[in-house]
């Protein structure tokens, strides 16, 4: 028999980095299960009558009593449970922190907040078409599109083109202060249809999504004295060999056109998901 369900909410994932789930999962678990068995019971009490004599002729009726115990075994594949079981397990070994800090930098983080997709992909793969329509855009609008907007727009989509993650999410975090964070996404990983949300919503989704992840970058204005460093060595860098130059270039190109904005935390993306809850009666 089907067990009583006390489940309060599904998540409804929409983004999955599996291989780093069965890692962490295994190594919490020494292992990870494909299958899992499992087993009810339920004790049934049940009465009928009991008829003394030959039917109908003179006899009489009488009420027995009796009862039957019922099992059922069933084996259930683990695939679709892991994600959730493996969140539960992090935080349960107090492994998720519930906010964006300097000093959370290199944990897993869990934030909430609103969220939007760019398909830069599919953006660079249309990349006429979109000038096109930028420029009907403004002359429907009165202004003009000028000959050196139009070459900044053709060599951001030539970066586009040569970009090798070709999605990217950026969110506006629920924390009681002004929190964004920037995520590039593996499509692979991905289990819905995100150009949906853009087609849907104009900027940001209209409800919350989770995503946990880790926090491995954080904004600028918290790594002054480390930035001095760090031009200290890419300094040295390029004297030892002038590639490096072409190469940060190329690097700080990328960042500054379609990278983490400056005032942005930076996370890898493990679960980005929405949390469906049980309708509350009235």
């Amino acid at each position: 028999m089907a067990k009583q369900q006390t489940t309060k909410s599904i998540y409804d994932f929409i983004y999955l980095d599996i291989d780093r789930i069965h890692s962490y999962y295994a190594q919490l678990m020494d292992g990870v299960p494909n299958q899992k068995t499992s087993s009810s019971r339920e004790q049934k009490d049940f009465t009928y009558k009991v008829t003394a004599g030959p039917r109908d002729i003179l006899h009489t009726e009488g009420i027995k009593g009796d009862s039957k115990e019922e099992s059922l075994d069933q084996l259930m594949d683990m695939h679709h449970v892991l994600p959730r079981d493996m969140i539960n397990l992090l935080d349960e070994y107090n492994l998720i922190s519930k906010k964006l800090a300097a000093n959370n930098l290199g944990r897993l983080v869990m934030i909430q907040g609103l969220i939007n997709f760019a398909d830069f992909e599919t953006l660079g793969k249309n990349s006429d078409n979109a000038l096109d329509a930028h420029r009907q855009l403004n002359q429907e609008a009165g202004e003009e599109f000028s000959d050196e907007e139009e070459s900044n727009m053709k060599t951001v989509f030539n970066v586009i083109n040569a970009y090798p993650i070709g999605v990217q999410a950026t969110m506006q975090v629920n924390s009681g202060t002004t929190q964004h964070a920037w995520m590039a996404l593996d499509k692979k990983y991905l289990t819905s249809a995100h150009l949906v949300s853009a087609l849907k919503h104009k900027t940001l989704s209209s409800e919350e999504f989770v995503v946990l992840g880790i926090l491995d970058a954080i904004p600028d204005r918290f790594v002054k004295e480390d930035a001095k460093d760090l031009e200290k060595f890419k300094g040295n860098l390029v004297k030892a060999n002038p590639f490096f130059h072409a190469l940060f270039s190329m690097s700080d190109a990328y960042k500054e056109i379609i990278g983490r904005p400056d005032d942005f935390y930076g996370i890898t993306p493990i679960s980005i998901f929405r949390v469906m809850r049980a309708k509350i009666e009235n």
